[in-house]
């Protein structure tokens, strides 16, 4: 997915995140399940119900309006103004489907926020356990009905473009002898490439032989996130080891996050907090409680795979203020452990909470996502507005790559 993100099973002590949602009528997270009223086409009546119901769910638990409305995005007007644009012009599924769309881009799309695409919806379908509230949620009829009808269409503008691996760059690999440094170049951490790019490292460095190896360099810049495995299993594990770090996690007690939230990470209230300044964030989210998580990246095994000749190298992980998401996590994860130094630009950010939830909407089916976690940042800020740091900041006018060049060659002279 194009910046679908984060834990599917228990790769950290943080199981996947599962939205149950009991349904009584038509409330946040249901949908129709009398399959006698299964549909595709809708009246203006029934979109325009929609509309208010998702923004009824938004105020309710989408905590981020504040840090829109920081960044100069007009939330009231601009809801009101779609409202009108709905009344106005939209007469079907598709109209109001590119509504939905304009709308979600005037918000900047901001901490994933945006329209569930077939082609996510086939990767939660694929990780999410059964039984779960999770699959609960998109597997009820009038939801598998509309993605089907999404499916159908060739307006392609309804789908991931880049669903398939041809539609993502193949990872790059050279070798310079000079400096002994190995560069791999990885553009996306989409679920489509996960099976793909699965043993490219460890085959790439198995044909150096016994080619020295001191440095080896992972470039991540413009790479705007997938799927976290692609990362703790495609980059980490073949270097083997057990991880273990800790960040704080904050959010609001509503219906839905309760669901969600409060039986596998068992949130506290903030007031009961100990041995940590509360970040100026909560106050201004409207947060409630907070999450002491305690991540292990397990799973990947106390024995590396690759050979000593890759294990004694100094890796380097390059970032800029285009990653995103799950490699945003990545950056974040190498950072909290040492596993690497990261070089570049801050990064965008939002990758050290959890999956964003997702709610449908009662009429259509039609799902929507957005983060309902709040990561802090070791200095204290909000993830998804301040990204990652990276250890050794480089100017955006100059070349990342040629900076861990220079750090190279001042080693080894």
């Amino acid at each position: 997915m194009n910046i679908f993100k984060k834990q599917f099973h228990r790769t950290t002590a943080v199981a996947a995140i599962f939205v149950l949602l009991l349904c009584v009528g038509v409330i946040a997270g249901c949908t129709k399940t009398d399959t006698n009223n299964i549909n595709t086409e809708f009246t203006a009546e029934e979109l325009l119900a929609d509309y208010d119901k998702l923004w009824e769910m938004l105020e309710e638990d989408y905590i981020y309006f504040p840090i829109l409305e920081s960044r100069r995005v007009n939330i009231e007007a601009l809801r009101e103004s779609t409202r009108q644009r709905l009344i106005d012009r939209v007469t079907d599924f598709d109209s109001f489907y590119y509504l939905l769309n304009d709308m979600f881009y005037r918000m900047e799309y901001f901490a994933h926020l945006s329209i569930v695409t077939p082609e996510q919806l086939d990767v939660y379908r694929e990780y999410y356990t059964e039984g779960s509230g999770w699959q609960k949620t998109f597997q009820n009829p009038q939801t598998e009905a509309i993605y089907e009808y999404l499916k159908s269409k060739s307006d392609k503008s309804f789908t991931d473009t880049n669903a398939d691996t041809n539609g993502y760059r193949e990872v790059e690999a050279s070798y310079d002898a000079q400096r002994k440094a190995v560069t791999f170049v990885i553009t996306s951490f989409d679920s489509a490439v996960l099976e793909r790019d699965k043993d490219f490292i460890i085959n790439y460095l198995s044909t150096l032989g016994d080619a020295e190896i001191d440095h080896i360099i992972f470039d991540i810049s413009g790479n705007a996130g997938g799927n976290d495995l692609y990362w703790q299993n495609n980059i980490v594990a073949p270097f083997g080891g057990i991880y273990e770090w800790t960040n704080y996690l904050y959010l609001r007690d509503t219906e839905l996050t309760r669901s969600c939230f409060f039986s596998d990470f068992v949130p506290k209230p903030i007031s009961e907090i100990k041995d940590h300044q509360l970040p100026d964030f909560v106050q201004e989210l409207g947060l409630t409680h907070f999450i002491k998580n305690n991540n292990r990246l397990a799973g990947v095994g106390d024995d590396a795979i690759l050979g000593d000749n890759a294990l004694s190298e100094k890796r380097w992980v390059i970032i800029d203020a285009r990653v995103y998401s799950s490699a945003d996590s990545f950056s974040a994860f190498c950072k909290a452990t040492g596993w690497a130094t990261l070089v570049g630009q801050t990064t965008l950010g939002d990758g050290q909470g959890t999956s964003p939830v997702m709610i449908s909407l009662p009429n259509t089916g039609l799902l929507v996502r957005f983060s309902a976690l709040a990561a802090e940042t070791p200095n204290g800020t909000l993830n998804a507005v301040t990204g990652t740091d990276p250890d050794i900041p480089v100017a955006s006018s100059v070349s990342s790559r040629d900076t861990v060049n220079e750090l190279i060659d001042k080693d080894i002279h």
